[in-house]
Parts: C-alpha cells; sequence; structure tokens
C-alpha cells in the first residue's frame, strides 16, 4: 500500500528529510492552486450569471427613465422602440427619435439610455438654431417676462414654399385652460403639444437674470428641450382622449420612476399643486403649445391677440 510504502521510506537509510519537506509542500501548493482556480471559476461564472441576469433590469430602469422624461420634456419629441444589446462590458440601449407633423414621422436622431437630455445647439442668431442633427429648434417665450424682441415666424409664412408641414411653437400671453386653447385655435391647425405653467416665482426671476451684456434679447428664451409639457398627439399618432388627465397620470409616475429626472418631475409636479395635496385638472395651465399645418392652414393665426411669439420648427414636405 502506498502509505507502508511511504512509512518505509522513513527507514531507508537513504531517505532525505528535506526532499520529504518538498514533496509536501509542493503538493500542497498544488491541492492549494486547485482549490483556487475552482473557486475563481465559480466566483467568475456566478458574477457573470447575475450581471447577464441584473443588466436588462437596469438597462430597462433606465429606459423607462428615458422615456417618462421626453414624455414631459421636449416639444412634439417622441421616441420609438427600444433595441437592446446585452454584453459583459459596455451593453446598450437605443431608440430613434423623431417628431409627428400631422401624423407624418420626421426622424430627429437617436436617444440611448445614458445619452445628455440636454444638446449643444449651432446657430447664427438665439432666434434661429440647428441642433446637430439639422433640425430647426423652437423658441418658447414665458407670458411673465418682457423680452426686448419677440420671434414672429408668422410673418414669415410667404417664404415657405407650397407642399409643404410646418411644426410652430406659439407662446401665449398668458396662461390657459386645456379647452380654452382647444377652442381659440382655428380648426384647420394641428395641436400637437401644449406648454404647461410649471415655474415657480424664483424660476421666472431665474429666466430674467441675462448672463451676457450685449445679449439679443437680455431675458432668456427657452428652447424646446428645455420646456416642460404634455402632448394631444400620441406617438402613433392619434389623438389622446384626455391629455391633461393622462399628463398627471404620467407625472405621477415619473416622481416614482423617472430615475435622475425624479427631482425635476417632483417640482413640476409641487409647482402645479400650488399647495393642494393632489394635482389638480384646473391647476394645469397652459402657455404655449407647439401647432402643424402648412402655410395656409398656419396664416389663420396671423393678427390673434393672444400669440406674443411664434417661433419655427421642423418643415417638410407634405408628401
Amino acid at each position: 500500500m502506498r502509505e507502508d510504502h511511504e512509512v518505509d521510506h522513513l527507514f531507508d537509510p537513504t531517505f532525505n528529510e528535506e526532499n520529504l519537506i518538498k514533496s509536501a509542500k509542493r503538493k500542497s501548493y498544488v491541492r492549494i492552486i486547485g482549490v483556487s482556480f475552482l473557486v475563481s471559476s465559480c466566483v467568475i461564472t456566478l458574477l457573470i450569471v447575475l450581471k447577464l441576469q441584473l443588466t436588462p433590469y437596469f438597462i430597462n430602469q433606465k429606459i423607462t427613465a428615458k422615456e417618462l422624461y421626453y414624455e414631459i420634456y421636449g416639444a412634439n419629441t417622441y421616441t420609438g422602440n427600444w433595441t437592446e444589446q446585452y454584453k459583459l462590458i459596455g451593453s446598450s440601449a437605443n431608440a430613434p427619435k423623431y417628431k409627428l407633423l400631422s401624423g407624418k414621422l420626421v426622424n430627429i436622431g437617436e436617444v440611448s439610455f445614458d445619452s445628455p437630455t440636454i444638446e449643444v445647439n449651432v446657430g447664427k442668431s438665439v432666434f434661429e438654431e440647428y441642433s446637430y442633427s439639422g433640425y430647426r429648434l423652437m423658441n418658447f417665450f414665458h407670458p411673465s417676462i418682457s423680452y426686448i424682441q419677440y420671434a414672429n415666424d408668422l410673418a414669415k409664412l410667404n417664404q415657405v414654399n407650397e407642399g409643404k408641414l410646418i411644426e410652430m411653437a406659439l407662446s401665449f400671453d398668458r396662461d390657459y385652460s386645456y379647452n380654452e386653447v382647444i377652442s381659440m385655435l382655428p380648426k384647420e391647425v394641428t395641436l400637437q403639444w401644449n406648454w404647461i405653467n410649471a415655474y415657480s416665482k424664483e424660476e421666472i426671476e431665474g429666466l430674467k437674470e441675462s448672463k451676457t451684456k450685449f445679449a439679443e434679447s437680455p431675458n432668456i428664451i427657452l428652447k424646446e428641450n428645455q420646456v416642460a409639457g404634455f402632448p394631444s398627439i400620441s406617438k402613433s399618432g392619434e389623438n389622446i382622449k384626455d391629455p391633461v388627465n393622462t399628463f398627471i397620470e404620467t407625472l405621477e409616475i415619473a416622481t416614482s420612476k423617472g430615475g435622475s429626472y425624479k427631482e425635476e418631475f417632483k417640482t413640476i409636479q409641487s409647482v402645479l399643486k400650488q399647495g393642494h395635496p393632489t394635482l389638480l385638472k384646473d391647476n394645469v395651465r397652459i402657455i404655449g403649445v407647439v401647432v402643424v399645418g402648412d402655410k395656409h392652414q398656419l396664416k389663420q393665426l396671423l393678427n390673434k391677440t393672444y400669440i406674443k411669439a411664434s417661433s419655427f420648427g421642423v418643415i417638410t414636405d407634405k408628401y
């Protein structure tokens, strides 16, 4: 037997104790390395399995937050179906970003679950700026602020070619209820999106602060990706049955599932509640809209006293 053989070595005149110790150490090292390799392999395999299981969960949370963001921010901006790729390193999720003009989809780029929501814009003037995707950004003017100069793109409709669909932002002279907005807009134009008055007194004062001494307009003009509101048209191009209540429900969900944007959504909700325990429908006041139509339809908005400013957005072919 092996044990007897090893014992016999102890009485062997050629027996070398040092060699025996080295042999024992060698066997111990091999055993330790084997056990360590087995444990490490099990731990790494477990971590890989956990990552592959948890990654979709965390990415879906971020996707939900991003979709909620674009349901509230970004005038007439929608996100399409998401394409997700799960990897050990560098998982990703992307979706097309688009606008709707009378049911026509206009692609304006792509959004990922970790992309910034505020983009850098370029243009020759604060009144005419473009995104890097190439589309023109609409401007919004708050009714509680007096500006040196207002955008008046309604006066430029004759410069638009025939057969074009025009997206246009209208800034109102004061706040209105949704029903008032519906009644005062011409029926020929499509009401696409509504800008809500979710600004505290402190925020209004902040918008009045000019950062540039020689700015074209000392007060801050808001871009379409900086304003909050709700659509009248769903992302599939259908009329939303009750847009105001749908917005209230969406905002409530956003305060809990809005990810890194939750605090922004909570602030909007708090301002709109005006001290009430719940957000009332009557407290959702509209200070501007996005409308769509051809130049002949939009001309019916000329000389309307409730319009303080008008700003071009995307212009595309009808067909």
